[in-house]
């Protein structure tokens, strides 16, 4: 297909609407396999809205179970409730990706404000009170519904709990939705913080059954009729359920091979597994680079290292030469644990007997494309470091 071809589209063409795969929001009227928990939130809502009983929840499970989805489909869902329900038009609701906003407590809050005042809010100069104070004022008598996304980020930073204790504890009518990836993220928190914390909500990854019926809503709307079978749908789903039951991991690989079959007009396995090669690419260079600095500075003692007893010997040695304070060996080995569960270094335990004990051996098989994301982060914006 030429360059014009492309351009004007028509022939061979897969993808006939982007927007499906980049916003699916505007095409999914329910969330298969999540209504229950959908339904609960609902109801937790509906006392906060209809009887003043504030709640807090924290949505947990692996990259791609669908918490962001659920934490933004109920958002949309509640703000066209207020065309329905005048109780609701007083509900202000405001989302906010801890990590893309930068972590900490000043950046989370000024972001959380400003969303919930519309002021231009100061990102520095002011302490945490204040933003508590300037969101106190604005509601004065509505209620405030906040979405923290990414809620670990925040939370490993150094006060970052305390963002929420005063969200918790505000004498204002504020109920918070978290989300996480990090199954530990109730370990980080402090106990007075916990006990104003509510219930967690795990949500358990998409088996492959389920992952192909999510694909096949996507295809339905996203993707012309005849240019994908259902052995497609199926493959993709096998070895996205292999990996954890990622649904986003799923319909990545489906829109990228979409892609590149354009112009063929159908799309077959091998345009699958290119798309497989490249998204493995990316996602490795991606993670490393949203690491914390620690689990970075671990990452980066692995390379040299067989065992994890050497590792965090060579990381004892680089956290010197960064001016940072080590952490134990009991929270470095959970830290390469995590890696292993991010999939980037795989950890073997290999069991020597009485004599030899219980020894964690690392194996990785990338070490030319970790070695280069670590150079192209570890130089950046580490002054303020947990």
């Amino acid at each position: 297909m030429s360059i014009r071809d492309t351009l004007k589209g028509g022939k061979g063409e897969v993808i006939k609407d982007p927007r499906v795969f980049i916003d699916p929001l505007t095409v999914f009227k329910d969330i298969p396999f999540r209504e229950d928990i959908l339904k609960e939130v609902a109801v937790a809502v509906r006392y906060f809205v209809k009887s003043d009983v504030k709640f807090s929840t924290l949505f947990l499970g692996l990259t791609g179970t669908g918490k962001t989805f659920v934490a933004r489909y109920m958002l949309n869902e509640i703000e066209e409730v207020k065309q329905e329900d005048s109780d609701y038009s007083k509900v202000k609701q405001a989302y906010v990706n801890c990590r893309e906003v930068g972590g900490t407590p000043q950046a989370v809050l000024s972001a959380l404000t400003e969303r919930l005042t519309t002021d231009e809010v100061p990102k520095h100069g002011i302490n945490l009170g204040e933003y508590i104070e300037k969101i106190k004022e604005e509601l004065n008598g509505k209620k405030a519904l906040v979405y923290l996304d990414e809620v670990d980020t925040l939370i490993k930073r150094r006060g970052g709990d305390i963002v929420l204790y005063q969200l918790l504890r505000a004498d204002a009518d504020i109920s918070v939705i978290m989300v996480s990836n990090d199954i530990n993220i109730r370990d980080y928190m402090e106990p007075r913080v916990l006990s104003s914390l509510g219930p967690t909500v795990f949500f358990k990854p998409y088996d492959a059954e389920q992952l192909k019926h999510i694909l096949s809503i996507y295809a339905e709307y996203g993707l012309y009729r005849g240019t994908y079978d259902d052995n497609i749908l199926s493959y993709i789903a096998a070895i996205s359920a292999k990996e954890h039951g990622d649904a986003r991991k799923a319909v990545n690989l489906l829109f990228r091979a979409a892609q590149l079959a354009s112009g063929e007009g159908f799309i077959k396995k091998d345009h699958v597994d290119r798309a497989i090669i490249e998204y493995e690419q990316e996602r490795l260079i991606e993670a490393i680079k949203a690491l914390p600095f620690h689990y970075k500075l671990a990452l980066m003692a692995t390379m040299d290292a067989e065992d994890v007893v050497t590792a965090h010997k060579i990381y004892s040695d680089l956290c010197n030469q960064y001016k940072q304070k080590p952490l134990s060996y009991r929270r470095f080995s959970d830290i390469i644990s995590e890696l292993d569960m991010f999939g980037i270094i795989k950890v073997k335990i290999i069991n020597k007997g009485r004599a030899g004990g219980i020894r964690k051996y690392i194996e990785i098989t990338d070490k030319d494309k970790i070695r280069k994301a670590l150079e192209d982060t570890m130089n950046l914006g580490f002054e303020e470091q947990w």
